[in-house]
């Protein structure tokens, strides 16, 4: 009976899989920008962002879509100063929608721009989310932002 139910069980998993479909992509792309700091000093960061983007239709008939940034290789330089900064961390949008109409989104973003030579960091930290019933009404929300030396 154990056995049976086991098979059951890796069948059911195999239809959920088989229903839904999923794409994804992952490209790098050239990312360049100047930018203030804390300090009012101008920064110019230049790199590549690698981007991973999901789209994914589920059984029931929602869809789910995802996209990440991480920087590969950016650097900036302070362009009074001259001091170097190496970009870390990612930035995340994961959005769902359900078939009756309503949706959730989370965005996330840990954005570092890390000095070097015991120069200030920069720190962008981004967490929002929201959650809309298919009505329309905002069932949850919040955006919390902040953004450091």
């Amino acid at each position: 009976m154990k056995r049976v139910l086991v098979i059951l069980a890796v069948l059911a998993g195999a239809v959920l899989a088989a229903g839904a479909g999923a794409a994804t992509t992952v490209e790098k792309q050239p990312f360049d920008s100047t930018f203030p700091i804390c300090n009012g000093d101008l920064i110019h960061i230049s790199g590549t962002l690698l981007v991973t983007t999901t789209e994914t239709s589920t059984p029931s008939g929602g869809l789910i879509l995802a996209i990440h940034f991480q920087p590969q290789g950016v650097t900036g330089v302070d362009l009074s100063t001259g001091t170097v900064f190496h970009a870390t961390g990612l930035t995340r949008d994961l959005t769902v929608f359900s078939p009756p109409g309503g949706y959730t989104e989370t965005f996330v973003n840990r954005f570092h721009i890390q000095a070097t030579g015991g120069a200030q960091s920069y720190i962008v930290t981004d967490l929002f989310h929201v959650t809309v019933s298919p009505d329309g009404t905002v069932r949850s929300f919040f955006d919390n932002f902040s953004a450091t030396c």
